[in-house]
């Protein structure tokens, strides 16, 4: 009778223990878990916050290809798969304002595959954006570039507008590179048409009274003579959670000459963003759409 009492109580102790044991790990794997999200906390932009001045990111070109009219230049940003393309018309493209090749959710790599040859491996940086099975799909290679890959047009000509100061216009610019009216925004998609002639224009990725993380953004860019820069910031962390401390970084920045320019801001990292743009030489002015999304 009083062995079966023990061993009973040595059953309840054992069971007891397991299960504190088993509670005390649910809760590591809570504070885990909490811990986990803090640190993905993603603190919006304070008003006053600093722009800095100095590029905080290395840029090195990875291929330029002139094709058909349309002169893409591929950037890469740091040391992920950021990525800037830069489109400039050129010839009878550049005087007929041909459209861009750059379509909605278009990334680097699908615009690299569709304008080269299918036997030409495709720079690293470059493969890097590939979604999905698109890299496989493609039945690409992948090279270690060494040097930037440049296809050049045998028929190149250098710019024709860029002679006088070129300005499409108020209307022009509406409906050819902003699509024209009305522009609607939405909290996944901000867009500003600023068609009117300016000298300076911030536009940035907040949208019904509150910051938007957004991770692409485009841009339009009629500059009329003169030099007009275009900045990429970015809202990011510094240091290690908790520690870290949020704030603005320049992560690209170029001048445009007179002319129409296209600037494609890709990444994959979601946060706050803006466009700064400003005339470094206070000569000329421009017309500017802003897309983030």
């Amino acid at each position: 009778m009083k062995h079966s009492i023990f061993k009973t109580l040595s059953i309840i102790t054992v069971f007891s223990l397991l299960l504190f044991s088993c509670e005390d790990k649910e809760e590591e794997l809570k504070e885990v878990q909490e811990v986990q999200e803090l640190e993905e906390v993603n603190e919006a932009p304070t008003e006053g916050a600093i722009f800095p001045t100095e590029v905080s990111e290395v840029s090195e070109q990875v291929a330029l290809i002139q094709k058909n009219g349309h002169e893409y230049q591929f950037v890469s940003i740091g040391e992920n798969d950021d990525m800037v393309i830069l489109e400039k018309l050129y010839g009878d493209a550049e005087i007929n304002n041909d459209k861009s090749s750059l379509e909605e959710g278009l990334t680097p790599f699908d615009l690299f595959v569709s304008i080269t040859d299918s036997g030409l491996p495709v720079p690293d940086r470059i493969a890097k954006t590939a979604k999905g099975t698109a890299l496989e799909d493609s039945g690409r290679e992948i090279q270690l570039a060494e040097k930037s890959v440049q296809i050049l047009d045998p028929n190149y000509q250098e710019s024709i507008v860029q002679k006088a100061c070129y300005d499409v216009g108020y209307t022009g610019f509406r409906n050819t590179y902003c699509g024209g009216v009305p522009v609607t925004s939405t909290p996944t998609d901000i867009r500003f048409c600023d068609n009117g002639l300016w000298y300076s224009n911030t536009r940035n990725s907040y949208y019904g009274g509150s910051w938007r993380e957004r991770d692409d953004v485009y841009t339009w860019t009629n500059v009329v003579c003169g030099l007009t820069r275009v900045q990429f910031y970015a809202w990011k962390s510094s240091g290690i959670w908790p520690f870290n401390s949020w704030s603005w970084h320049l992560q690209y920045q170029v001048d445009f000459t007179n002319g129409i320019w296209y600037a494609y801001y890709y990444s994959s990292e979601y946060t706050e963003r803006e466009v700064r743009r400003t005339r470094p030489t206070s000569s000329g002015s421009f017309r500017a759409y802003t897309r983030f999304f």
